[in-house]
């Protein structure tokens, strides 16, 4: 199709840079913040990225107008970076911006660092106060001499020692921790600080805390500072080189519905055998041979709600779960009322984000077909994505447009499959969800 051949534009060296660390950032989902004219950071995450604009989706309020500047934010490779692009269009949940045409080094850090990774067990344990105040514990992100990163596992009251909500104003930046111990740091041994925090950052349902280690503990930190030494250089004063990665062909689709995920094996149908000559009479049974069974006829298109499949068969739908986030109407009580009929027992509908979210470990499926009032299309199926990290659950997506932006961005979100609409409730569709459940 033509909307696979589209020919895009040479970019110039600069903006060929920004693309490389763009597209490896929504490759690896990095963590990324939409900065409006205000300073203001919303959390966000790369939904497109292409080669005049990048579409952004994002978890609050951008306060900024048509034209106005818009920064991105985000860490990869161990650096803070920030590219800075004119806004183009602003809806609820998604932005648009144009490539920004630089990017810069965003640190605020003073010493190299190391990062860690969570199966070497590093943790912290940081407190206000002995007998009263906040104390949290967590895994240790990366560390320099000078301070750390920690990533919250959960947070308690000294004084009562019980739990606390683990949101951004937990800690307010400048609070004093009295202690600061550091474990199963590699290649050191326990050590114990007092520090200051210097960032306070929420991540989805966690929490990042930016702790500047007290001065003049030089010695204690020394071994820090060694193993910070043997994995990492010097801080970079520039953005270090980054070339794009070579894109992948991209086959064009045969039918309407594209595919974005292996499908399941199909079994071969074995031919019924030749019929006999006329002329030749039939053979003479032997004895014992039980008689043939007589040939199925074949079975009409409409599925047999009644009775379709063995027990174990239906058992499977009974059990698993389908979510869908479209808005209600008829098209939504059709197609529960069609998933129902089939056997599917455990079908969730959603009009909010919120409800989609609280239901999302409940299901096997989710089918977003226009969305929820705060998000809607791949800007939604991109952050059910990122939730499902690592999960089992497949997300399908339903549009009444489908061209090459939304196809490649579908791919790189990790989209099971587009469906164009409209679509038909027939045994297609049933075979398409069937197919993503893994019921055969």
């Amino acid at each position: 199709m033509a909307m696979f051949g589209l020919k895009k534009s040479k970019s110039s060296e600069g903006s060929e840079l920004v693309l490389a660390y763009l597209e490896d950032a929504q490759r690896v989902r990095a963590t990324v913040f939409a900065v409006d004219p205000k300073a203001r950071e919303i959390p966000a995450s790369l939904v497109i990225v292409g080669e005049e604009r990048v579409t952004v989706s994002i978890q609050g309020r951008v306060m900024a107008e048509k034209g106005e500047p818009i920064s991105l934010l985000f860490y990869l490779d161990g650096l803070r970076l920030k590219a800075t692009g004119k806004l183009q269009e602003l809806k609820t949940g998604t932005l648009v911006m144009e490539l920004p045409s630089s990017i810069e080094l965003a640190e605020r850090r003073k010493k190299a660092r190391a990062r860690l990774n969570q199966r070497e067990g590093a943790t912290a344990i940081a407190l206000t106060g002995l007998f009263e105040g906040i104390g949290l514990t967590g895994n240790i992100d990366n560390i320099s001499e000078g301070g750390m990163c920690l990533k919250v596992g959960r947070a308690i009251n000294v004084k009562t020692q019980g739990p606390m909500h683990m949101g951004p104003n937990l800690l307010s930046v400048g609070e004093v921790f009295m202690v600061i111990k550091l474990n199963k740091l590699p290649k050191c041994p326990l050590i114990e600080v007092g520090g200051v925090a210097a960032h306070v950052a929420s991540e989805g349902n966690g929490l990042s805390i930016g702790i500047t280690f007290d001065s003049g503990k030089e010695s204690i930190l020394s071994p820090v500072k060694s193993m910070v030494t043997s994995r990492s250089g010097s801080l970079p004063t520039t953005v270090p080189l980054k070339a794009r990665r070579p894109p992948q062909p991209k086959a064009e689709p045969a039918e309407p519905s594209i595919e974005l995920a292996p499908p399941r094996p199909v079994q071969k149908k074995e031919p019924d055998p030749p019929p006999a000559p006329p002329s030749t009479p039939a053979p003479e049974p032997q004895a014992l041979a039980p008689a043939p069974a007589p040939t199925p006829e074949v079975a009409s298109p409409q599925p047999d709600f009644a009775n379709r499949g063995s027990a174990l068969y239906r058992m499977k739908k009974r059990t698993r779960g389908v979510l869908l986030a479209m808005p209600e109407g008829p098209d939504q009580e059709a197609l529960v009322g069609f998933l129902t009929a089939d056997g599917y027992g455990k079908i969730r509908v959603a009009a909010t984000l919120t409800e989609l979210l609280d239901q999302l470990d409940e299901v096997q499926l989710v089918f977003v077909d226009g969305g929820v009032a705060e998000l809607q299309g791949l800007a939604l199926a991109s952050l059910l994505q990122q939730r499902l990290e690592g999960e089992a659950t497949r997300v399908v997506l339903a549009a009444t447009s489908v061209d090459a932006e939304l196809v490649l961005g579908a791919q790189e979100v990790g989209v099971a499959q587009v469906l164009v609409k409209p679509y038909g409730l027939d045994v297609e569709f049933l075979q398409m969800v069937e197919g993503h459940l893994g019921i055969g």
